[in-house]
């Protein structure tokens, strides 16, 4: 590894941070990092290389990215950092009380609230550290690099997002190190337990819920044409179709953050061969609903949905495609269905689970930070959802 990291800085590709107890390096693009570190950091997580690289090459107009490669003092590699450089509307996930009132302001102040903020973590998901050592010893380093790259930078903010809660012991250094800890946007799951739709309905679903979906999965099984199911391994022929009901959604959602482009949905396909799944429903040759979705050690991750609004209510597309990905996942022998965050009310009531993530916020001026950190639960990300407000004390 050693002469793959000299090769590599001998292309100017890499810039070095030195560290109290160690040091790191700063990748600009994915490909450059030596492979033994995206091997060694993320064989247990989806998103590994290909989806670093997938991102970093189709969502690169409001997005810089780096990669942080830490070593302790003995030049041991401990963890592979994935960044994001953005300038972050800090009032995109506030409350609408809140979001007027900095609308008024930015009258004045165009740029009012709006800072050039550092993210440790995934542009869209669970952000991961891509520890080789513990999290324990990785963590100090991991932060300890952030903040100094940040600061050579002129970039005011730092913070790890979307991080799992389970991880609170590790990170519990960022919270003594003057990190503001919130709740994020959770994810959902639940694990396939049973053998078809209609016993998870029975076994899990109250008689009201089911009585609701059976009579909103008549009128969508009795629509003329019929509805039919597709499933894809790349988006090739069919892009044309599917991108227009991604971004219906997409544009119309309450909280706006990451649109996905139409080379993502392409190249996706292209990069990892069989790890994709495109889902389309089509009303005759029309399609009406799309999903995309990942295959991984047993689960399916619904990550993107797409709808044909002029008549998603009418044949509750929704509920559709829930049961025909949960049917599909079961008949290929998936056991566990994960479900992006948002939309959680009907998810709730579906009895998916949430998985409480944590962001860490910090403020790389120590005269400034103190104020982010009364500042900061305004804008906490889960308190904004009228859903989660009411589950505040489970994510915390």
């Amino acid at each position: 590894m050693t002469w793959q990291l000299e090769r590599t800085c001998a292309k100017g590709r890499v810039a070095e941070i030195q560290l109290s107890c160690g040091r790191a390096l700063v990748f600009e693009h994915a490909r450059d990092v030596p492979m033994e570190f995206w091997a060694r950091g993320f064989s247990d997580t989806p998103k590994d290389f290909q989806y670093y690289e997938l991102v970093e090459q189709t969502m690169g107009s409001a997005f810089e990215y780096r990669y942080l490669a830490v070593f302790d003092q003995t030049n041991r590699p401990v963890a592979l950092q994935p960044l994001v450089l953005t300038t972050q509307d800090l009032a995109v996930s506030a409350s609408e009380a809140l979001v007027r009132f900095v609308a008024k302001l930015r009258t004045l102040w165009p740029r009012f609230c709006q800072s050039r903020m550092a993210l440790a973590g995934c542009l869209v998901g669970e952000g991961e550290t891509g520890a080789i050592e513990s999290l324990e010893v990785a963590i100090p380093l991991v932060a300890e690099a952030l903040e100094k790259y940040a600061r050579g930078q002129g970039i005011s903010l730092v913070a790890f997002k979307d991080f799992s809660t389970k991880m609170r012991h590790a990170f519990s250094y960022l919270s003594r190190s003057g990190y503001s800890r919130l709740a994020g946007f959770p994810p959902l799951t639940l694990e396939l337990n049973f053998a078809s739709f209609d016993e998870y309905m029975a076994m899990q679903l109250s008689r009201a819920t089911r009585k609701d979906l059976r009579r909103k999965f008549r009128a969508a099984d009795d629509a003329s044409p019929p509805l039919a199911l597709e499933v894809w391994t790349d988006a090739e022929q069919i892009i044309d179709e599917i991108y227009p009901l991604y971004l219906a959604v997409a544009q119309t959602s309450a909280i706006r953050f990451e649109v996905f482009t139409r080379e993502y949905f392409l190249e996706a396909g292209r990069c990892a061969p069989g790890k994709f799944r495109y889902f389309i429903w089509r009303q005759g040759s029309r399609a009406v609903a799309f999903s995309f979705c990942t295959i991984w050690n047993g689960t399916l991750y619904d990550n993107d949905i797409g709808l044909d609004y002029t008549v998603a209510y009418e044949l509750n597309l929704y509920y559709v495609t829930f049961r025909d990905l949960l049917n599909w996942a079961l008949s290929n022998g998936l056991r566990r269905y994960a479900s992006a965050p948002f939309n959680y009310d009907p998810k709730l009531r579906l009895r998916l689970q949430l998985q409480p993530v944590d962001v860490y916020v910090k403020h790389t001026s120590p005269w400034l930070n103190p104020l982010i950190k009364v500042l900061a639960l305004l804008f906490e990300p889960a308190r904004t959802d009228p859903v989660l407000r009411r589950q505040l004390h489970l994510l915390r």
